[in-house]
C-alpha cells in the first residue's frame, strides 16, 4: 500500500480538517478576579466594609477603615488572580507535555514517524498491540482486537477484521455519525480506543473534531476534578480551624455584651444610651467578632497548596518526572514496596545482540542458509521495522534489538519477496509470535519467542550438519549458561504447516537461539541503596527466566542477603494469599510475571497496608498500574501504559524513580513547613483576638492588619516553603504509614510552642518597663503589635525551614528565602511607618522599633532550646 502523497496531505488538511482537537477555553484574569468573592471568607470582608461605612455615614468611626478593607480586598483579588493565571498555564504546559502522541504511517509508500495532530483524512496508519487509535478509520489490513471502552463502556476487546469490497463503501470527511453497533461492527476503528491485540493498516475517514470522540469532547466544557486525599485532609483542618474561631468570635460576644452592660451600670442603662449608640456598640462588637473569624480561617490554604504543587510538579520534568496527576507528588513519597521492571529501567534499555547460536551451541554460520531463515524469521515476525530514514521504529526493545542483525535492504528484500498469509502476535500468555509465509519455497510459518515454549515443542533442530534430533536438556543447559550471564535468549524456529490456532505445529524446528545482553545502569545499585535507606522495598517483577532476573538483580543491589527471595511467578501463584503475605517482604525478584501476578502482588500488598508503586511500559501492565497508589508508566511505553499511569518517567531510568520519591517527600515537607509556620498565625490571632478585649479593652490586632497579615504570611511564604530544595536526609526517613493523621504529635507540639511563645512575647509587651519605651500610647502599640507579629512569624519561618541549630544551612540552594524576609521586613516598616489611619498604625521612633525587633527575634532562642529538648529525648 502506497499511502497518500507528500503533496496531497495539505490539500486533505485543507478540505477536512486538522486532527488537533480545539482546546478548553481558558479563564480570563476577570473571571479569576470574580471568583474571588466566591469565596466564605471574603463574602465575611464585605460584610465588615459594609458595617465599617455605616459606622463611618453615622459619624461614629474613620472612613479609613472601609477603605482599608477595601483596598486588602482589591490586594486578594488581584493575587487571587495571578496565582490562578499561574496555575491555569501550568496546568496547560503539563497537559500539552502528556498530550503529545506518535504513529506511524504510510506515506509515498514509505513509514513516517508523525505527531497524531499531523494526520489527515486518508492517510494510511500502521496500528499495533499497545497502541492508541488517534483518528476515525476503517481497518484494510490485518486483523486486531480494540477496546472500545471509551466509547462505549464495554471492557471486552472488540474483533475487528478487514474491510472488503462488498462491505458498505468508505465515506470521507464530514462528522462521523456512529451507533452501538458500529462499535462493534467487523472492521470500523475510532479516536480515543486502543488495540490490545494484533496489528495491521487503517485508512483515515473522520479527523478531529468530526471523530465520534472529537464530538464528545467538544461538547464538554469542563470536567471537575475529584479532590485528592491532601486536599480533603486541608480542608478538614481548615474546617476544624475555622470551628475553633467561630467559637472564639462567640465567646468574644457574650463576653464584649456582659462587659459593656456593666460598664453603664446594667441592662437598663445599657439600652437608655439611645438607639445610635445601642447601633454604634453592637456594630463594633460585630466587627470584633468578624476580626477573629477572618484570623481564624486560614483562607489561602487550599491556593497555597496549589502553588506548592505548581512549583514541584516543575521541579520534577526537570527530574525526568512527568507528574499527570499531580496530586500523586505526595504519595510517590510514602511509597513502601516499589515493583520494578527489569528490561531499560533498572538496566540501559540497549538490547544487544551478543551471540546466534544452533541447537549444537556452535555460531550461526554467516550467508549460510540457516542465518538466512533467522533473518527472514526475524524481518517478517516482528513489529518492529525500518523508516524511510533507516531507522528502526515500533515493536518492543527486544524486536528493536534483533532488528540490528538484518539491515534495510534486507528487510525490504523479504517483505518484497515472501507475502504474510496469517500472523499470531505475542502476548504474554502464549510468550511467542508466528508468521505464516508463501513464497519461493512454498508455505513456511516461522516462530519467535521464549526459548522453554519452542525447545518444548520442538522435534528437531538445524545444525551446519543438517536437522538433528531434538536434545532439550541440551538445549536447556545453553539457555541457563546465558541466563546466569545477565543474558536473555530469545528462540527461533520454523514448520512447514500451517499456523495453528493453538499451540505449535508437531514439525517444529529450532532455528537458533539468541543471546541479548542488556546491561545494568552503572547508577542503578547506588540508587537501589537509597530506596532501601528510604524504607521503600524495591521488587523486580520481570518477564524474563529466573536465572537471568536472579543475576541482574544482584549486579543492581537489590538481593544483598541470604533471606533475600527470587522465585518464578509459577512458584509465587501457587502460593496462598497468606503464605504469599509473609514471603512478600522478603521477595526481591518475580521472573516470568504475568499481568494477573503484578495485580496480585498489588492487592496482598495493599491488604497489609502497604503504599505500592508499579512501574510498567507495556499494555498488559496497564491493570497493575491503575491498581498500584502510583503507577509509573515508562515514557518509551505504549499510550495504554502511560494512559493508566499516575507519573510519566520520560527517560525509563529507575533512578528518575528514586528521584520521584524523593521530591514527593520534599513536597510533604514542604507543605507541612507552611503549616508550622502558618497555623500558629492563625491560632495565635484567635487567642489574642479573645484576651486582648477582654483583658484591656482594646483589639490585639486590626481587621485591616489582619487581611495584610493574611496576604503577607500566605503568599510571600508559601514562595518560600515552596522553594525549598530535596535533602539527601529525607532519603533516611521511613516512608509515612497510610491513614497516618497530616498533623503528627510532633508537629501539633511545635504549633503549640510557637503559639505559647506568641502570646508570651505579646505579654512583655504589656510589662511596665517596656509600657515606658513605647510611652503608653495605644496608638503606637497598635503598630508595635502589627509589625511583632508579621516579624516574628518571619523569625519562626528560619526555625521551622530546618530541624537543626542551623538556621541557615542550606539557605543557599534557596536564596529566594532570604530575599523575601527581607521584602517581608521592608513592607512591615513601610505599612507601619507611612500606612497611617488606613492601616490603623503611627510612626515609631528608631528605639521603638530595634525594641520590636528584638521582642520578635525571641522566637528564635525559644525555638532552639525546644529542639534542643527533643534531641535529648531521642538520645
Amino acid at each position: 500500500m502506497y499511502g497518500l502523497k507528500s503533496s496531497e496531505v495539505e490539500k486533505q488538511r485543507e478540505k477536512y480538517g486538522s486532527n488537533k482537537l480545539p482546546e478548553k477555553k481558558l479563564k480570563t484574569g476577570f473571571q479569576f478576579f470574580m471568583e474571588t468573592f466566591e469565596g466564605h471568607i471574603n463574602q465575611i470582608l464585605l460584610a465588615m466594609m459594609i458595617v465599617f461605612t455605616v459606622i463611618a455615614v453615622f459619624g461614629q468611626g474613620s472612613y479609613s477603615e472601609p477603605i482599608g478593607v477595601a483596598v486588602v480586598l482589591l490586594a486578594i483579588a488581584l493575587l487571587g488572580m495571578n496565582t490562578g493565571l499561574k496555575s491555569q498555564k501550568s496546568a496547560k504546559e503539563l497537559k500539552d507535555r502528556t498530550s503529545i502522541h506518535y504513529c506511524n504511517v504510510i506515506r509515498d509508500g514509505k513509514v513516517e514517524h508523525i505527531n497524531s495532530n499531523d494526520l489527515v483524512v486518508g492517510d494510511l496508519v500502521i496500528i499495533q498491540s499497545g497502541e492508541a487509535i488517534h483518528a476515525d478509520g476503517y481497518l484494510v489490513e490485518g486483523n486486531v482486537k480494540v477496546d472500545n471502552s471509551v466509547l462505549n463502556g464495554e471492557s471486552d476487546p472488540c474483533k475487528k477484521t478487514a474491510w472488503d469490497k462488498e462491505d458498505s463503501p468508505i465515506a470521507f470527511g464530514g462528522q462521523r455519525k456512529a451507533d452501538s453497533s458500529d462499535y462493534t461492527n467487523s472492521y470500523a476503528l475510532f479516536s480515543g480506543t486502543m488495540v490490545t491485540d494484533g496489528e495491521g493498516k487503517m485508512i483515515v475517514t473522520n479527523v478531529g473534531v468530526d471523530t465520534v470522540n472529537g464530538q464528545t469532547i467538544s461538547t464538554i466544557d469542563e470536567i471537575e476534578e475529584t479532590k485528592t486525599s491532601l486536599e480533603i485532609q486541608l480542608e478538614d483542618l481548615a474546617g476544624q480551624i475555622s470551628k475553633f474561631g467561630y467559637i472564639g468570635a462567640s465567646i468574644i460576644v457574650v463576653a464584649l455584651i456582659i462587659t459593656n452592660i456593666i460598664q453603664y451600670g446594667g441592662i437598663a442603662e445599657y439600652f437608655g444610651m439611645g438607639w445610635i449608640g445601642i447601633l454604634k456598640n453592637i456594630l463594633t462588637i460585630a466587627v470584633t467578632a468578624l476580626t477573629i473569624i477572618v484570623a481564624a480561617v486560614p483562607e489561602g490554604l487550599p491556593l497555597i497548596i496549589n502553588l506548592i504543587t505548581a512549583q514541584n510538579a516543575k521541579v520534577m520534568i526537570k527530574h525526568n518526572v512527568l507528574a499527570k496527576h499531580t496530586n500523586k507528588i505526595p504519595e510517590a513519597g510514602n511509597i513502601q514496596l516499589l515493583c520494578t521492571d527489569k528490561t531499560g529501567t533498572l538496566t540501559v534499555g540497549k538490547l544487544v545482540p551478543v551471540e546466534n547460536v544452533m541447537g549444537d551451541k556452535n555460531e550461526v554460520p554467516k550467508d549460510s542458509v540457516i542465518e538466512n531463515m533467522f533473518k527472514l524469521n526475524v524481518a517478517l515476525n516482528s513489529s518492529a521495522m525500518y523508516d524511510e530514514n533507516k531507522n528502526i521504529v515500533g515493536g518492543n526493545a527486544t524486536e528493536r534489538a534483533l532488528f540490528t542483525m538484518i539491515s534495510d535492504r534486507e528487510y525490504k528484500e523479504f517483505t518484497d519477496s515472501v507475502e504474510v498469509t496469517n500472523r499470531k502476535i505475542f502476548n504474554s500468555a502464549n510468550k511467542f509470535s508466528a508468521v505464516e509465509t508463501s513464497g519461493k519455497d512454498g508455505k513456511v510459518t516461522y516462530y519467535k519467542g521464549a526459548p522453554e515454549k519452542l525447545i518444548d515443542a520442538a522435534v528437531s533442530y538445524e545444525t551446519v550438519e543438517g536437522v538433528q534430533p531434538i536434545e532439550r536438556d541440551k538445549l536447556k543447559d545453553i539457555v541457563k549458561s546465558y541466563a546466569t550471564k545477565a543474558m536473555r535468549v530469545i528462540a527461533t524456529g520454523y514448520s512447514k504447516k500451517e499456523l495453528p490456532e493453538e499451540g505449535f505445529p508437531d514439525d517444529l524446528i529450532l532455528t537458533s537461539l539468541v543471546a541479548i545482553r542488556d546491561d545494568v545502569r552503572p547508577e542503578v545499585p547506588e540508587a537501589v541503596s537509597k530506596m532501601h535507606g528510604a524504607g521503600v522495598q524495591v521488587m523486580m517483577v520481570t518477564g524474563d527466566v529466573i536465572d537471568t532476573a536472579k543475576a541482574i538483580a544482584k549486579d543492581a543491589g537489590l538481593i544483598t542477603s541470604e533471606s533475600d527471595i527470587a522465585m518464578s511467578a509459577i512458584d509465587f501463584d501457587a502460593l496462598s494469599d497468606e503464605e504469599a503475605k509473609e514471603k512478600l517482604p522478603y521477595i526481591k525478584v518475580i521472573a516470568r510475571a504475568t499481568p494477573n501476578t503484578k495485580l496480585r502482588i498489588v492487592r496482598l500488598a495493599q491488604e497489609l497496608g502497604l503504599c505500592v508503586g508499579m512501574t510498567g511500559d507495556g499494555t498488559n501492565d496497564a491493570p497493575a498500574l491503575k491498581a498500584a497508589d502510583v503507577g509509573f508508566s515508562m515514557g518509551s511505553g505504549t499510550d495504554v501504559c502511560k494512559e493508566a499511569g499516575d507519573i510519566i518517567i520520560t527517560d525509563d531510568n529507575f533512578v528518575s524513580i528514586t528521584d520521584a520519591v524523593l521530591l514527593g517527600r520534599t513536597f510533604m515537607h514542604n507543605v507541612m513547613k507552611f503549616l508550622k509556620f502558618q497555623l500558629p498565625i492563625n491560632v495565635g490571632l484567635v487567642l489574642l483576638s479573645i484576651l486582648y478585649p477582654i483583658i484591656i479593652s482594646v483589639e490585639a490586632i486590626a481587621a485591616v492588619q489582619i487581611l495584610v497579615i493574611n496576604i503577607v504570611m500566605d503568599s510571600l511564604n508559601s514562595l518560600s516553603f515552596g522553594g525549598e530544595p530535596a535533602k539527601d536526609e529525607y532519603m533516611k526517613e521511613k516512608p509515612i504509614p497510610k491513614g497516618s493523621k497530616l498533623l503528627s504529635k510532633e508537629t501539633i507540639g511545635q504549633i503549640a510552642v510557637s503559639v505559647v511563645a506568641f502570646i508570651g512575647i505579646f505579654g512583655i509587651t504589656l510589662l511596665p518597663p517596656v509600657q515606658k519605651i513605647f510611652g503608653n500610647n495605644e496608638s503606637v502599640y497598635a503598630t508595635v503589635r502589627f509589625a511583632l507579629l508579621i516579624m516574628m512569624a518571619t523569625f519562626n519561618g528560619f526555625n521551622i525551614r530546618t530541624d537543626g541549630f542551623n538556621l541557615f544551612k542550606g539557605i543557599s540552594k534557596n536564596k529566594l528565602f532570604i530575599e523575601i524576609a527581607v521584602v517581608i521586613f521592608a513592607l512591615t516598616f513601610v505599612l507601619a511607618q507611612f500606612g497611617g489611619d488606613i492601616m490603623g498604625c503611627t510612626a515609631m521612633t528608631l528605639m521603638q522599633w530595634g525594641v520590636t525587633v528584638g521582642l520578635a527575634f525571641m522566637i528564635v532562642p525559644i525555638d532552639l532550646v525546644r529542639k534542643a529538648v527533643i534531641k535529648i529525648k531521642r538520645k
